[in-house]
């Protein structure tokens, strides 16, 4: 799988006004590991920010889990830290891999990002696609006192793991996984368990009521998938156990532009949703965007996927301008707003993904949309 990753060198962050990525070191049990911290655009010291911690799969590395995942333009709008860790040999000790201490490796690494970055210690969150989505979970069973929420995508547990995960507290939890991966099997395997004998279990450690169903609503229907989000609501300390069910998904990054795994889900934004869950479970000291552009600004763009034209519906008159901008972080075409509803004429555009920001005097909000 990892030749595979080479595509994502054809895709190119967001642009230097908005680049702050850095490669650092720290030394752990006498040996130099390295990771990568993404801070958002205008970034102080004296700010305290949440942070998110998201780990790469099997054979992959921080940086490709940088781009693949493309969490760096959550952080940017939500005002947030991201840091991608990078594993020894590319990979984490969840059960198999080696006897590396990553556990404590990510302990010493949050300890570090505080005394650098004046981080949020109460906030801090565990993401990653496969073997990182298996270390989100082993972080939730074995260092639960310092990560408040995990997201898993397209990760499990290990078995014996699963029998033996004895957290020390409550933690939510959301899985992102599809039906057809054929590295993780979603009905489980000898290094996997059954994804809904996982999910089970978070819900009954969390205590949560049973399970509400609710269609994804299929915006792209050439993805060769469907999505299902499934809710256990009402947990123990208010938690929450969320399951993206993706029918047909392989094993990929749901929303990501980067076609490796099989079929990727392009009905929603796994990114844009683990932000959204992880932001309910920030502390109360910190003041951040969830990204959820329903809730922050009754913003509307429609259609999406779109043809030729998109029409967006605004909320307010403090909007100043719309911008799209290109994978490349490129803006390539500013709309000025005259009134509530504005048209984006993008006949002319090659087709693919694209980012349209409505930039408000106080916020950007964005929200990817797909030219077919």
């Amino acid at each position: 799988m990892k030749t595979l990753y080479t595509l994502i060198l054809v895709f190119i962050c967001m642009n230097a006004t908005f680049a702050q990525t850095y490669y650092e070191t720290i030394e752990h049990d006498g040996m130099t590991r390295g990771y990568r911290v993404h801070l958002p655009p205008d970034y102080s010291p004296n700010s305290v920010l949440p942070v998110v911690l998201n780990f790469h799969g099997l054979g992959s590395n921080a940086q490709e889990q940088e781009i693949y995942s493309q969490f760096n333009s959550v952080a940017d709008t939500a005002h947030i830290i991201v840091v991608y860790p990078q594993g020894v040999d590319d990979i984490w000790n969840v059960g198999f891999g080696g006897s590396t201490d990553d556990v404590g490796f990510t302990s010493d690494l949050i300890d570090s990002l505080q005394a650098r970055y004046n981080i949020d210690v109460e906030s801090v969150f565990s993401t990653g696609m496969s073997n990182g989505g298996y270390m989100s979970y082993k972080l939730a069973c074995e260092l639960t006192d310092r990560i408040q929420a995990i997201a898993s995508v397209t990760g499990s547990m290990v078995p014996l793991a699963l029998t033996a995960c004895n957290p020390s507290d409550q933690i939510p939890v959301m899985q992102i996984h599809g039906t057809a991966d054929p590295t993780v099997p979603y009905d489980g395997g000898p290094f996997a368990s059954p994804i809904e004998d996982v999910i089970d279990y978070w819900v009954g450690h969390d205590n949560c009521n049973p399970a509400t169903i609710l269609n994804v609503e299929d915006l792209d229907t050439t993805d060769g998938c469907t999505a299902e989000r499934i809710e256990y609501l009402e947990c123990d300390d208010d938690n929450e156990v969320v399951f993206y069910k993706i029918t047909g998904g392989g094993h990929t990054w749901a929303g990501s532009p980067i076609p490796i795994g099989g079929n990727t889900c392009q009905d929603f934004d796994a990114s844009d949703e683990i932000w959204k869950f992880f932001y309910k479970y920030r502390s109360p000291n910190v003041m951040v965007a969830n990204n959820d552009i329903s809730i922050e600004k009754d913003v509307t763009i429609i259609p999406n996927p779109f043809k030729d034209i998109l029409t967006v519906n605004l909320p307010t008159q403090d909007l100043i301008t719309i911008q799209v901008v290109n994978m490349n972080g490129k803006i390539v075409k500013n709309v000025k707003v005259l009134n509530s509803s504005t048209t984006i004429d993008l006949q002319d555009f090659a087709n693919g993904v694209y980012f349209v920001q409505a930039v408000f005097e106080n916020e950007v909000v964005v929200e990817k949309v797909v030219k077919q």
